[in-house]
């Protein structure tokens, strides 16, 4: 007699994805060519606002890295971590004039594929290092089809300490843990 069992393959599959967060650039300047006898409305806009960031990938399912998931036995893919680091070619971000994370006060990782977004991972203040960030899994469920959609899509997202004069180029890799079935005999 044979049953189906589940084994998880022995190294985990890791995606590394290349992010970049950008400079700040005010979203409350006046145009120009604004002049005196021109009625302008002056908004005041939260000066928070300033410090979101933004930095999303979008990757198709035939990545070297992915090729694992497209055995027929695969069932399942748990995501294990989550890290950031900073890449080696990092412009200054700080006035001591070399490359930090430390402007980051938190951040949350989402995946988005077939119009449904999950949250998988968040970072706070306390997870944030000078040169790498472990983030916190939030999100424990099975992320294969996700990561077997024709295209889906890994964004970063959160809120800095203060504003960015130059761009923060990172890496995110996320680990994931593949389920595959295997026949057992009895």
């Amino acid at each position: 007699m044979s049953r189906l069992a589940s084994a998880i393959l022995g190294t985990p599959l890791i995606l590394g994805v290349a992010l970049t967060i950008a400079r700040h650039e005010s979203r409350r300047q006046r145009r120009p060519g604004v002049g005196s006898s021109t009625r302008t409305v002056s908004l005041r806009i939260d000066p928070s606002v300033d410090l979101v960031y933004l930095a999303e990938a979008t990757l198709p399912c035939s990545l070297p890295c992915l090729d694992a998931l497209t055995r027929a036995t695969v069932i399942g893919v748990k995501l294990l971590g989550v890290r950031l680091e900073l890449m080696e070619d990092a412009p200054c971000t700080s006035a001591r004039q070399h490359p930090t994370l430390t402007v980051l006060e938190s951040g949350n990782c989402f995946v988005t594929a077939f119009d449904r977004k999950i949250q998988v991972a968040s970072f706070g203040a306390q997870h944030v290092h000078p040169r790498h960030i472990d983030m916190e899994v939030l999100h424990r469920g099975n992320l294969l089809e996700f990561l077997r959609a024709d295209w889906f899509t890994v964004e970063l997202s959160g809120t800095h300490r203060r504003r960015l004069t130059k761009a923060l180029p990172l890496s995110m890799q996320l680990e994931f843990e593949v389920h595959e079935t295997t026949t057992a005999t009895a």
